[in-house]
């Protein structure tokens, strides 16, 4: 079916068939007024952020029904539904088509052939009704199975795909060839799922009646580098489709600012094509200049590659806890996945490179020596958010560390004033303190508390003072909370503290700003408190502010307490400025008599 979608449409040049005009007819008016409103609520059935926490749930339930399987089966759920939507984005874009709502004759080059949605619900919904059929089967028979979905299965798929699809058709978005063909391959893509599924049987090899040997892949097989490999592929699909003018654009801005910079000129009154300005210290437009001596094409690549080496360093440095339990490939593999990571490799964002010279500065084993404070120094010269870090430093009594540090940050920022003198009273006097050249800063991809209260029902002269005061408040707390993390040994656990204070009392935190909160989560592991680093890393899995910024392009009125779907991820940030020393810190016994040193724990 979906073959002779395919070449039906082709045979038209991507226009319109007759089905397609009649069922827009009768649907397109549906997609007024309230009924509109519902068809885009409804639409979300089909969107990754809802699919994907479900399917999380079900690779938790395999998880312990795993017995003998290869670790990679638990997360197929998963990885099926990503495989199916680059497969879907590839078939995207080989027939570029008119959609509806550009009229008829019109040349459209981005396409409508097929519907994302209507595949990933066929598919998603499909592979939920599989899981309930296989748990409802198992509970009958006494021996581990993968049975075969029954016709079910299939119907809830095609009902959930029709479902959202007529929606897309409602929403004047999709044809309805679109819809039908998404759905076909969605039931393809199912039916190839459920096979491997049942293909991966434990072998099971009885040497007694009561012994059964099973084989476990290891996990410090090169193989398992497959799987990042594959994470990885999702991105980098996502940015070849992405048009090139388009590509990266944050990484746009740094090249434009560098050309700036090594003009002379001022890199303030800079904006790119998409009228995007540099916003970050003089040093950073200095680092930047490299950047504008080789072509854009080149400079994407070369970026993409070094965030990707950064990632795997990142995990090796400031995820240990977390690569002892689940080994190096799958821990890069979960950074890949998660939405600060992909927002990273979507935008070509510098965030992970600042945790990681963090990481780099105040977690690491190795020799320290002068080197030390580089990483913090650098980090805050280059973006001024890690600063939060310096109280600390006071408070724990790190002198060395802190006069190496002070020494790293005003070295590199009056070289960066100097060389950019053209820049530097701009910078200090105006765009320093200029959040309105980041955009729309009430937008729901604003994480921050100020992001927070300026969508909530907060007069406009009451958020900067709200703002201010809670991140004084949050400040003390944090700071006291990492200096007992600090006297027990728990370093990871204080920097993650601090982590999230920088997302939480910053004036922006964008969704890539959230690559902070992995370093908390592996304190959380450190702790012993895996389920609960489990569901955070759940919550930045999805994609939870585009959400909000969905529902407002759709013209609906959420209902009163959906700004806490939106704000969730920020909200994690606050919380675990509060609750990770308790959580972290150790359950310690009655010091003996006469012990007047602090006991240390080391996780």
């Amino acid at each position: 079916m979906l073959l002779g979608l395919l070449i039906a449409v082709l045979a038209h040049d991507g226009q319109p068939l007759g089905i397609d005009m009649s069922l827009r007819r009768v649907l397109v008016g549906s997609g007024q007024g309230t009924r509109g409103r519902l068809a885009g609520l409804i639409t979300q059935l089909g969107a990754g952020p809802v699919l994907y926490a479900l399917l999380l749930a079900v690779s938790a339930r395999r998880l312990r029904e795993r017995a003998g399987r290869p670790l990679w089966w638990v997360l197929l759920p998963v990885i099926a539904l990503a495989v199916g939507q680059v497969l879907e984005g590839v078939l995207f874009v080989t027939l570029p088509r008119p959609s509806p709502s550009s009229g008829l004759g019109a040349q459209v080059t981005t396409g409508s052939f097929s519907s994302g949605h209507a595949a990933a619900a066929t598919l998603g919904w499909g592979l939920l009704a599989a899981a309930v059929s296989s748990k409802r089967r198992a509970g009958r028979q006494p021996s581990i199975t993968t049975p075969v979905p029954g016709w079910a299965t299939y119907l809830v798929a095609l009902a959930a795909g029709l479902f959202v699809g007529s929606t897309r058709i409602a929403l004047d978005i999709h044809w309805a060839t679109d819809v039908i063909a998404a759905v076909a391959l969605g039931v393809l893509l199912l039916a190839a799922t459920c096979a491997i599924d049942t293909l991966t049987l434990p072998r099971q090899h009885s040497t007694t009646d009561t012994e059964t040997t099973t084989t476990r892949p290891p996990l410090t097989s090169p193989w398992w580098w497959l799987v990042p490999a594959a994470a990885a592929l999702i991105s980098a699909v996502s940015l070849l489709l992405t048009p090139g003018p388009q590509r990266l654009k944050d990484l746009l801005v740094y090249q434009g600012a560098g050309g700036v910079a090594g003009a002379g000129m001022d890199v303030y009154g800079f904006r790119t094509a998409f009228d995007m300005p540099f916003t970050y210290p003089p040093f950073a437009a200095l680092l930047s200049e490299p950047l504008s001596r080789m072509p854009i094409g080149l400079g994407q690549v070369l970026w993409t590659a070094a965030t990707l080496a950064a990632l795997v360093l990142l995990a090796k440095v400031g995820l240990r806890p977390v690569v002892a339990r689940l080994g190096l490939p799958l821990t890069v593999a979960a950074l890949l996945l998660a939405s600060p990571v992909r927002s990273h490799l979507r935008f070509g964002q510098v965030g992970v490179f600042l945790v990681l010279l963090i990481c780099l500065d105040l977690l690491h084993d190795g020799r320290q020596g002068r080197a030390r404070g580089f990483g913090l120094g650098l980090a805050i010269a280059v973006k001024l958010t890690p600063a939060v870090f310096l109280p600390w430093l006071v408070v724990t009594r790190s002198w060395g560390r802190l006069r190496a540090t002070l020494a790293w940050l005003i070295g590199a920022s009056v070289l960066g004033l100097v060389l950019l003198w053209r820049s530097a009273s701009d910078y200090i006097l105006t765009a320093s303190t200029d959040t309105s050249r980041f955009g729309r800063n009430d937008i729901p991809g604003n994480q921050s508390i100020r992001g927070m209260l300026l969508r909530a029902p907060v007069p406009d002269d009451l958020v900067i003072p709200i703002w201010l005061i809670v991140s004084l408040g949050l400040v003390a707390f944090a700071t006291y909370g990492a200096w007992r993390l600090e006297r027990a040994g728990q370093r990871l656990a204080a920097v993650g503290v601090l982590a999230c204070l920088s997302v939480a009392i910053s004036p922006i935190s964008w969704v890539h700003h959230l690559i902070w909160l992995v370093l908390p989560i592996a304190a959380l592991v450190t702790a012993g408190r895996c389920k609960l680093a489990a569901a955070w890393y759940v919550i930045l899995l999805p994609g939870l502010p585009a959400l909000g910024g969905d529902a407002v392009r759709a013209g609906l009125s959420p209902p009163a307490l959906w700004h806490l779907v939106t704000d969730l991820q920020g909200l994690t940030a606050v919380a675990a400025v509060i609750l990770l020393p308790l959580l972290c810190l150790p359950r310690l016994a009655p010091a003996s008599v006469g012990d007047d040193q602090s006991p240390v724990y080391r996780g």
